[in-house]
């Protein structure tokens, strides 16, 4: 799970940890986009395909709930020291868990964290969203330098708009690309 808009969440949330940033810390003009990526390092056979969709299912469904809880919480919830507090309570966990020096970069692309990110923001703004679902992917549906990347995997893309007419881009998919460019070809292979 990450982030992919708006591209520099990671050096947001840092901020926000260290006190530079107040919360709310993406502006609610702004275009959030996250990305679940299924399959990888192998492709989504036609067996695994039905758990993914449950899988992501089920993850829509966390992330409604979530966004509904924020919604009908108190103010005091969505204010900048109590998400800072869960923020660090996630942080302490990761390290915890991790038992070995643990990277700001981990910390900050963190999916939970990420998800908390999403939530809290979509709630604070009460902004309509969706998510799609893709895939598996085929490689005539890809770009010829993406299909290392995406060839047989499912993809689901959720934005902080009422749906994808709402989206300044021709198709939901277009932000993965230009994200997949910038990041990863080359870098992975």
């Amino acid at each position: 799970m990450r982030i992919i808009l708006p591209e520099n969440i990671s050096e947001r949330i840092g901020e926000f940890l260290i006190g530079k940033q107040d919360f709310p810390f993406v502006e609610g003009y702004e275009l959030m986009c996250v990305l679940f990526l299924f399959g990888r390092p192998s492709k989504v056979d036609d067996s695994e395909k039905w758990e993914v969709m449950d899988l992501a299912s089920e993850t829509v469904n966390k992330f409604y709930l979530e966004i509904e809880g924020y919604k009908n919480s108190p103010k005091t919830r969505m204010n900048t020291e109590f998400i800072r507090s869960g923020y660090f309570e996630r942080e302490l966990q990761i390290r915890t868990e991790e038992k070995k020096a643990v990277h700001k970069e981990r910390i900050l692309n963190d999916p939970t964290m990420l998800s908390y990110c999403f939530m809290q923001h979509v709630s604070y703004y009460n902004q309509e969203y969706f998510f799609q679902i893709y895939g598996p992917l085929k490689g005539q549906e890809l770009l010829k330098d993406l299909r290392n990347y995406l060839e047989g995997r499912m993809i689901m893309l959720g934005f902080n708009r009422k749906n994808e007419k709402h989206l300044p881009f021709q198709h939901p998919i277009i932000p993965l690309y230009v994200w997949l460019k910038d990041h990863l070809i080359g870098k992975i292979d």
